[in-house]
């Protein structure tokens, strides 16, 4: 069974790097096949793990709908949606993307989600670990598009709307019923003279405090190339990943 781990926090505070870092990682170490979701509306994901969707679940959702009424006869809708859903998946080497894209539109979109959360579910049992990049709102979980997450990792630098945005995903998953396993923070970037007084502020969340990932030229340099994160070879940051997935399951799945 796949283990999952979500990805969330403010805009800015580094959350889809990090994402992507988990996902190259966990293939570089062997710990695959990788099931990517971009869930993030932005859609960063695919162009930092060095693939560029051509579709979406958005964009499948609203040709769906166009679609439901010239539908041959004798097709059901489900088998449409789901050979659809097939080709949105974008293959590599150690992990698939799934890119969820733009929001719903009008009309009514319940019976599509159904379909899209069956299918995420019968698609899981495929891969050793599921990584899912949010929005800080967490929309795909509450909204039970993806049902459990074993470990949330909260992404936090020294902006305060990123305390801000925790505090409301640590309220938000308090009332998710116990469909989250572990919730845990990280610290990314934090300048040295406000190291402590964040994390001071941040001993109010009840989330546990894995790592505090520091600065990265080589990161930086390659984020602004728009290169990949897996051209990124010997990066400080590189061993702060390997500590993540230790902390939360490491090879066998089992923290």
């Amino acid at each position: 069974m796949a283990k999952s781990i979500a990805v969330a926090g403010k805009g800015g505070s580094g959350k889809s790097i990090l994402a992507a870092l988990l996902v190259h990682n966990l293939c570089k170490r062997g710990m695959g096949p990788v099931l990517a979701i971009d869930a993030d509306p932005d859609s960063n994901l695919g162009t930092l793990l060095g693939i560029e969707p051509a579709k979406t679940i958005g964009d499948l959702r609203e040709e769906v709908l166009k679609e439901m009424k010239n539908l041959p006869a004798g097709v059901p809708k489900a088998s449409y949606v789901e050979t659809g859903l097939h080709e949105i998946i974008e293959e590599s080497e150690g992990f698939d993307l799934i890119t969820m894209g733009r929001g719903e539109g009008a009309g009514c979109y319940c019976s599509l989600n159904n379909m899209i959360r069956k299918f995420s579910q019968d698609l899981t049992p495929s891969y050793s670990w599921v990584v899912i990049d949010n929005e800080a709102g967490l929309e795909h979980i509450s909204r039970r598009t993806t049902q459990y997450i074993d470990s949330l990792i909260v992404v936090i630098n020294d902006n305060p709307l990123s305390f801000h945005s925790a505090q409301k995903i640590e309220a938000l998953t308090d009332d998710m019923q116990g469909r989250i396993r572990k919730r845990y923070m990280v610290t990314n970037m934090i300048r040295d003279e406000k190291r402590d007084a964040v994390l001071r502020r941040l001993s109010g969340l009840r989330f546990e405090h894995i790592c505090d990932i520091p600065y990265d030229i080589k990161l930086e340099e390659a984020v602004y190339e728009d290169k990949p994160v897996s051209s990124l070879t010997e990066a400080l940051i590189l061993t702060y990943i390997d500590q993540i997935i230790d902390r939360i399951g490491g090879e066998n799945g089992t923290a």
